[in-house]
């Protein structure tokens, strides 16, 4: 099944209580170095406006001066603010080793995708541009167990680390909330260097 690795990435995770929920695990999907000296972890949702903002604007300078040169390990978890945002959690999630593919894909097309009366054909076609086996991918987003999941998971952010809204980031574990501009990322990112 697609979605069986992040299945241990998050019972791993969950298992080791809250220090593992605002720092990261090696078994959960990132981007950068694994070593890297900063772990930005960002519990965003994918139809919340600021979230949108930052992966378009935001994100794309962070990744090429922070994240592919080696400084940042990031990592994306979902706290979704609608029921559209929760099925495109589950969608991402179905993507496998394409996650992070798919979550930049839904955060550029989410006008395509949020009001849809069939959501799960977008994703599908999402899927198939990625390569990813399309009867998996179905019998994956088609799976009720995996909303309930990351709505359970969005139920122990909130009690076990206090987030609250969209997005949070934790950079290495120190909590950031809401809307940030690069010239402020940085900043963040320059002063946990520094500890």
């Amino acid at each position: 099944m697609i979605f069986g690795n992040f299945w241990t990435r998050m019972v791993f995770i969950l298992a080791a209580g809250n220090l593992a929920l605002s720092s990261a695990s090696a078994e959960e999907i990132s981007l950068g170095n694994a070593q890297a000296p900063v772990t930005i972890i960002e519990y965003g949702s994918l139809t919340c406006s600021n979230c949108i903002q930052f992966h378009t604007q935001v994100y794309p300078q962070v990744r090429k001066h922070f994240i592919d040169t080696g400084t940042v390990r990031f990592i994306y978890r979902h706290f979704p603010t609608s029921g559209a945002a929760v099925e495109a959690a589950r969608a991402a999630d179905c993507a496998g080793d394409k996650y992070y593919p798919m979550v930049d894909a839904l955060f550029a097309t989410v006008a395509d995708w949020s009001m849809a009366e069939n959501r799960d054909a977008i994703f599908k076609e999402q899927a198939a541009s990625f390569g990813l086996d399309t009867e998996q991918f179905h019998a994956c987003i088609s799976d009720n167990n995996l909303l309930d999941e990351i709505l359970s998971q969005q139920i122990v952010a909130k009690k076990e680390l206090d987030v609250t809204g969209t997005p949070t980031f934790f950079i290495n574990g120190k909590i950031v909330r809401g809307k940030q501009s690069f010239a402020e990322m940085e900043a963040l990112i320059s002063e946990a260097l520094k500890q």
